[in-house]
């Protein structure tokens, strides 16, 4: 008898684990969205651009085996519809597509920088809400129209949103999600912030027929509108700062008494220790940052198998770094006015009563007015082959 029941009960249990997706959609039936590009148009209409994924141009050459074809190299393509939302503008373009729209893929959000600086959460409202939206989908900002950066045709990789995450993996080392994105948004005490992505010609001079797409910096917000830029230098440092980036490339040019010339060093395992302060009503902000430097070029006199000059080396670029945070910050707070460090979420984690009840309501007009001292330790561990710069004379 108790065999029989467990016979029973392993039929029913492998008919239940045979039953099909229900919800399924097959590949031939749907349009699957890479990226998605929301721009602000002249009647304050929302332009939705969507670069779609041509599933049988994926893995091949080109469409006919050779010749000339729009598919050919990126083996997407591009739609797009106007709507008074999000939502209206989307199904427009549903109107006129044969397949239903398939969201699940998305990689990244491009938002044109006129809608940015017109404020971001009325139109992420959407992909908040919608349920094939990816809180993973990276959020990303131009200088350019949103829909420029869809059309642009990768030369490495068969579509655009590819190359976008590729370039802000390699180039800038960040990338802002959808989740995180909104979290900044939404947190006490920081501001947000999303890398920046540009069009740019692949030579110096060039017609322009050929270009490249990088990341250049990042667009900084207050509250849910940009508000300012960071160049990529500035981004690394912010990422230094946030322990976000744990490695950074630094040229130094050695003062004249010293021989002049240059020293270029991949600064490695980048820690940050941010402290804020609080005494008699005032903050103030001590900044700690700890790096080994790797040495990959030298075109100075200074010879780095001598621990004179290593120590020398180490303290100029500890001076560097310390001079490039403190304009950093001076240019975040006087001229963005826009907590992207965090120095206010930080004071909220240390006592989030005193922070709500003596400067959460007056943040943004404190935020400018805080001191920041900076401390940098650099430590000259690798420095190649050789120890003076490769200058014939010095190397006989």
């Amino acid at each position: 008898m108790l065999y029989n029941i467990k016979r029973i009960v392993i039929i029913i249990l492998t008919v239940l684990l045979l039953t099909g997706c229900w919800g399924r959609r097959e590949v031939n039936e749907i349009a699957i969205v890479t990226a998605t590009g929301i721009d602000l148009m002249e009647n304050d209409s929302i332009r939705v651009t969507l670069l779609l994924a041509v599933p049988r141009l994926i893995g091949t050459s080109s469409v006919n085996g050779g010749g000339d074809s729009k598919l050919e190299v990126t083996a997407g393509w591009v739609v797009s519809e106007q709507g008074k939302t999000v939502m209206e503008a989307y199904n427009n373009l549903q109107g006129k597509l044969p397949r239903k729209i398939f969201f699940s893929h998305n990689r990244v959000i491009v938002i044109g920088e006129k809608l940015a600086r017109n404020g971001t959460l009325p139109i992420l409202d959407f992909f908040i809400r919608n349920k094939q939206s990816q809180l993973k989908s990276t959020i990303i900002v131009t200088k350019f129209e949103a829909t420029d950066v869809l059309k642009f045709k990768p030369k490495f990789e068969k579509l655009a949103s590819e190359v976008m995450k590729g370039e802000l993996h390699e180039s800038s080392g960040t990338s802002v999600q959808l989740g995180r994105f909104i979290t900044m948004l939404m947190d006490e005490g920081q501001e947000a912030y999303a890398p920046q992505i540009s069009i740019v010609p692949s030579e110096k001079g060039g017609d322009g027929s050929t270009n490249l797409m990088v990341s250049q910096g990042a667009a900084v917000f207050q509250g849910d509108r940009l508000v300012g830029w960071l160049n990529d230098i500035e981004i690394m440092e912010l990422l230094w700062l946030r322990n976000e980036k744990q490695e950074g490339v630094v040229t130094l040019e050695i003062p004249k008494k010293l021989g002049g010339g240059y020293v270029s060093g991949e600064m490695t395992n980048v820690h940050s220790k941010v402290v804020p302060i609080q005494q008699n009503g005032t903050i103030t902000v001590d900044i700690e940052i700890s790096s080994l430097l790797n040495v990959y070029e030298n075109t100075s006199k200074l010879d780095l198998n001598s621990l004179k000059d290593r120590s020398i080396l180490s303290n100029l670029f500890a001076k560097e770094v310390m001079g490039d945070i403190e304009m950093l910050c001076t240019k975040v707070q006087k001229e963005l006015r826009s907590d992207i460090f965090g120095f206010g979420q930080k004071m909220y984690k240390q006592d989030p009563q005193i922070w709500k009840t003596n400067y959460a309501n007056n943040w943004k007009a404190m935020f400018p007015e805080i001191e920041v001292d900076t401390l940098a330790k650099i430590m000259v561990v690798q420095t190649g082959l050789i120890g003076k710069g490769a200058i014939k004379e010095d190397i006989r």
